[in-house]
């Protein structure tokens, strides 16, 4: 009874600070935001392109913002329906402290509802038990972490652990976080548990938190922010990355070691610079042409399924995106089926690259048969054999008609007429 009346408590404390949400109006100031925290960043999600950015590349530690690349995995290699035990590990003191839901060693939990534990609550003691079931250690899914940063260009992003907590080496840019944030949102099942504001879970001990509430106080005072995730420790300080989605435009922003509560409006502030010194626009419509190949000789089209995104700055000279095409192979085609993706389009702001979307092709080219082949190989070998035997046939000819006509005229000279072969009556 106790510990419901707590959580009425809690959701009502919520409910109490939530504010109207914020007016993104055009006309306010045009000078970038003031924001107090060590690194920032704030980057445009269909385009991919920067908007503002405080000391992008310095590294820095990420504190529970390191559970957004955790949750990803999680989703991507694990199984949702999976029932995880909890190890031994959750009696280790120096793998699990800070937040927690208080797991117990051979404790049962649906992987689903540990998310909402890790995403939701940033218990620490819920990332290391998702992080053995799914990497089958702690170490090996630390690197799986680390391989995945690299597939994402985060190249300056290095993880030590799962949960965020303090340990050298556990590092990040505001830059690379931005990154990953914005793939991880992108898929659709890290996005539902990220812009969930509470939700109970199942315990099958007595007296242990049921009640997850998410930590991110944007997502409780405005509507138009939908995730993603908080994070602190004495040493990363405030760490915040938060989405926001407004009138068909999603911007995600990031805050790194910010000093005390001003992370909020810091992180508003940001949001409001995005959307009213930005506009966003079409770069290159679904369906178009970017590039052509040859296939057997015959051209093919090479077509964007999706929308290539421009973001620019408002009353400013319209920028141009350049496109860099790359093949899948090397080798040349034979053969090709209509949408097939043959081949991907890197779109580059200036020399970053903000985006990859793949190529298809825009017809099918069947390959050519054997006996095609073969004849198409042989063809001029033919085409001789008959000349010359065209050329042949024409020097018989002639040699038989000249033989006739000296043989007509040794006749006349010998004074015989040629024999009359006609029958007489």
């Amino acid at each position: 009874m106790f510990r419901k009346c707590i959580t009425a408590f809690l959701l009502a404390i919520f409910t109490m600070i939530s504010v109207t949400p914020t007016a993104y109006a055009v006309g306010t100031s045009s000078k970038e935001p003031q924001i107090r925290g060590e690194g920032a960043y704030l980057i445009d999600v269909l385009s991919g392109q920067t908007l503002y950015m405080k000391n992008p590349d310095e590294q820095l530690a990420p504190a529970s913002t390191t559970k957004i690349m955790t949750g990803l995995l999680a989703i991507e290699r694990g199984n949702l329906n999976d029932i995880v035990t909890a190890s031994p590990s959750m009696l280790n003191p120096k793998l699990v402290y800070g937040t927690q839901i208080y797991l117990g060693p051979g404790e049962k939990m649906p992987m689903q509802e540990l998310l909402y534990a890790l995403l939701l609550n940033s218990a620490n003691d819920a990332a290391v038990t998702i992080a053995e079931h799914v990497g089958g250690n702690l170490p090996n899914f630390v690197e799986m972490m680390n391989q995945r940063a690299q597939e994402i260009g985060a190249t300056q992003t290095h993880f030590v652990n799962s949960s965020g907590l303090t340990e050298a080496g556990h590092l990040t840019t505001a830059h690379d976080l931005a990154l990953i944030a914005r793939v991880a949102y992108q898929n659709p099942t890290f996005a539902q548990y990220v812009r969930t504001k509470s939700q109970t879970i199942s315990r099958s001990k007595p007296n242990t938190p049921i009640q997850m509430l998410n930590e991110n106080k944007l997502l409780w005072r405005d509507s138009s922010v939908d995730g993603i995730k908080t994070g602190y420790t004495a040493a990363a300080q405030n760490c915040f990355v938060a989405s926001v989605t407004k009138d068909g435009r999603q911007f995600i922003g990031v805050i790194l070691k910010s000093p005390g509560h001003e992370i909020w409006t810091d992180m508003q502030a940001m949001f409001d610079y995005g959307f009213t010194q930005y506009k966003g626009s079409i770069f290159k419509p679904a369906g178009s042409v970017i590039s052509t190949t040859m296939v057997n000789d015959e051209p093919v089209n090479l077509l964007t399924d999706q929308p290539i995104y421009m973001t620019q700055k408002i009353d400013e000279p319209n920028s141009v995106l350049n496109l860099r095409v790359v093949p899948s192979s090397s080798s040349p085609l034979r053969s090709v089926n209509e949408g097939q993706v043959v081949a991907k389009v890197e779109v580059l702001d200036g020399n970053t690259l903000v985006r990859t979307l793949p190529l298809k092709s825009s017809r099918t080219i069947l390959p050519r048969t054997i006996k095609s082949s073969t004849i198409s190989n042989y063809l001029p070998w033919i085409r001789g054999f008959i000349i010359m035997g065209v050329l042949l046939l024409a020097l018989l000819v002639r040699r038989k008609v000249v033989s006739n006509r000296r043989w007509r005229k040794q006749m006349q000279l010998m004074g015989r007429r040629e024999p009359n072969f006609e029958s007489r009556d």
